[in-house]
């Protein structure tokens, strides 16, 4: 019944939440160390300037800006600083990242699996397209994955409808023929019920970070192993 699965990049194919703080001081680190700033505490005003940008732009790809956080973070220390600074601190914040990557367990596996029964899959990640295709192909995942989709070709992120009926329509499928994957309730399960896609949400017993619930939305599935997801399409491990 089920040609298609959809799956969420960060938190459900690679684990995310802690990695994204730990680019964000090593960053920081070498911005303190360039203008002779006290680490910690720039790293203190990057992270609540992250937090702003975050919640100033809820519904499109900017929040996801690292040089404004950066930006932000240099001007409300008052500090002078060369524009070079920003695209420099930007590239390594995301050099870390990408290098530090680590897959959930058991994905590589399941995906070839689902490869070898002609499953097709696509990545719908909030964001930019080429950061998206990177970390994919940092993860090793590239070789496993039809398609990749980012909320840049839409304008508006998950839970907007857009994404997933682009998803849709370039993997040649209909909503009922596909499932989602992810760890956000309202992004990826709500957003993914809304036009007919039955969704699943990944909960793992390590690592997990599970969001976006605001006491209405129920999964039509819960999995706590990412091979778990073979049983939807009546595959056996």
């Amino acid at each position: 019944m089920f040609k298609a699965l959809l799956l969420d990049l960060d938190d459900t194919l690679i684990k995310s939440s802690q990695l994204y703080e730990k680019a964000l001081h090593f960053a920081s680190d070498y911005i303190a160390d360039k203008y002779a700033m006290d680490k910690e505490m720039f790293f203190q005003v990057a992270l609540e300037k992250d937090t702003l940008v975050r919640r100033n732009f809820p519904t499109v790809h900017t929040r996801h800006s690292r040089i404004l956080v950066f930006r932000n973070a240099l001007d409300e220390m008052e500090i002078k600083y060369d524009l070079s600074s920003l695209p420099d601190a930007e590239d390594i914040y995301w050099n870390y990242f990408r290098q530090n990557i680590e897959v959930y367990d058991g994905v590589l596996e399941t995906l070839a699996v689902l490869k070898k029964h002609k499953i097709k899959t696509a990545i719908v990640s909030d964001g930019g397209l080429s950061l998206r295709i990177r970390k994919t192909q940092q993860a090793g995942l590239l070789p496993f994955i039809d398609e990749i989709f980012a909320s840049e070709e839409v304008i508006f992120e998950k839970p907007f409808s857009a994404i997933f009926t682009l998803t849709l329509n370039r993997l040649g499928v209909e909503g009922n023929e596909a499932i989602m994957l992810g760890n956000n309730y309202k992004n990826d399960i709500r957003g993914a019920q809304l036009v007919g896609i039955r969704a699943g949400l990944f909960d793992p017993k390590k690592d997990g970070n599970v969001e976006g619930q605001d006491g209405t939305i129920v999964a039509d599935f819960v999995i706590h192993e990412f091979s778990e997801i073979l049983k939807e399409f009546g595959i056996k491990k």
